[in-house]
């Protein structure tokens, strides 16, 4: 019989996560009290690791999951905002079943909502919280999942240029959660320092707790890269144990990057992809960077250190009213992370650790 062709040569792999995916189990099995940050350098698996736990549990549990990616829609405004949360529900449309449907943002509601809703004559957050108080009722778990929430920052009321559509959520979530225990609220955010400055601006120290998604582990790594078959569906190479640490040392756990290199080696020598990898990352160091020295000498701090505090920088010379402005440029630009929960700031990855080590090297010759 002949075997049956496999539509792609290769699959987005999912490695180990036990841990995580047990620690998000014990979050939802227990009454709603606080709001869960899952926080993580970027292409750490955070979104993928979410709708791994979606997909066990829902087999399990009675669920309403409304799971938004802010990556996906347009926020610029207010009426944004609510466009994206709501969606009018068609009559005769056919319903999916609440236990196992994960919705894709959107709050349902009728075309007469919708109106008194844009119109500024119904309540958003009310309406939110009707679902809620009507899927308890049901026995049905609520899941609010916001993924990237930092696409809504910057956004006011309308009407209230004096307050922020971010502070009115959180406090919404605290509601939900701490007070009303009606649903389980999950923000996921690879922009540690948004998340800290939300943390400590809306006081939610008592009624919240941060989850860190990190890398993978280099034991992971090297089992996935030595069982490519097993775990990513490539058939087509194998690597070596030296060809798994040379990945390692140039991108160590970071998924999407491994997942990028392996789609490279189809074609390419491993020597030849790396090296090409590590100079797009010096590029875009040297690009973020431009003519600014200062943000110079905060990248040159990492030449020494894996990890830096503010006192680091300040050692460096910059002036300490600069020194906020330009970790916030670094940080949203994905060239360092922040870790809220230590204070401490490193760059994205160990490539990103090259890029900032080929970049100095590249402007010795100049000196």
């Amino acid at each position: 019989m002949k075997e049956k062709n496999e539509p792609y040569r290769q699959d987005v792999a999912f490695i180990d996560r036990d841990k995580e995916l047990a620690d998000l189990r014990l979050f939802v099995d227990k009454r709603p009290s606080e709001i869960l940050f899952i926080h993580g350098p970027k292409s750490s698996g955070k979104t993928t690791l979410l709708y791994k736990f979606l997909g066990q549990i829902q087999k399990e549990q009675r669920l309403d999951v409304k799971f938004m990616d802010l990556r996906e829609t347009f926020t610029n405004v207010y009426d944004d905002f609510l466009k994206t949360f709501f969606r009018i529900e068609i009559q005769g449309e056919k319903k999916e079943s609440r236990a196992s449907n994960i919705n894709i943002g959107f709050f349902k509601i009728d075309a007469s909502v919708e109106k008194k809703i844009l119109e500024k004559r119904a309540d958003p957050f009310k309406v939110m919280k009707a679902e809620f108080l009507e899927l308890t009722r049901q026995g049905i778990k609520p899941i609010l999942i916001i993924d990237e929430l930092q696409a809504l920052d910057k956004i006011y009321l309308e009407n209230d240029k004096e307050r922020q559509l971010i502070t009115a959520l959180f406090n919404f979530f605290v509601a939900m959660t701490k007070q009303a225990h009606l649903a389980h609220i999950i923000i996921a955010s690879s922009d540690g320092y948004f998340l800290n400055t939300v943390y400590n601006d809306s006081k939610l120290k008592k009624c919240s707790r941060y989850y860190k998604v990190d890398y993978l582990a280099k034991k992971d790594v090297m089992e996935w890269l030595l069982n490519l078959e097993k775990y990513s569906k490539i058939k087509a190479y194998r690597l070596t144990e030296e060809d798994a640490e040379k990945i390692w040392d140039t991108v160590g756990g970071s998924m999407w990057e491994i997942q990028d290199i392996l789609t490279e080696l189809f074609e390419n020598p491993i020597d030849e992809v790396l090296h090409l990898y590590k100079k797009k990352i010096k590029g875009m160091i040297e690009y973020n960077i431009g003519a600014d020295m200062e943000k110079e000498k905060v990248l040159h701090v990492f030449l020494k250190q894996e990890t830096a505090r503010l006192r680091d920088f300040i050692s460096q010379g910059i002036a300490p009213a600069e020194i906020d402005p330009l970790l916030q440029n670094l940080v949203r630009n994905n060239i360092l992370y922040f870790d809220p929960t230590e204070a401490v700031y490193y760059p994205q990855g160990k490539s990103y650790q090259w890029g900032i080590k080929l970049y100095f090297e590249s402007i010795e010759q100049y000196k």
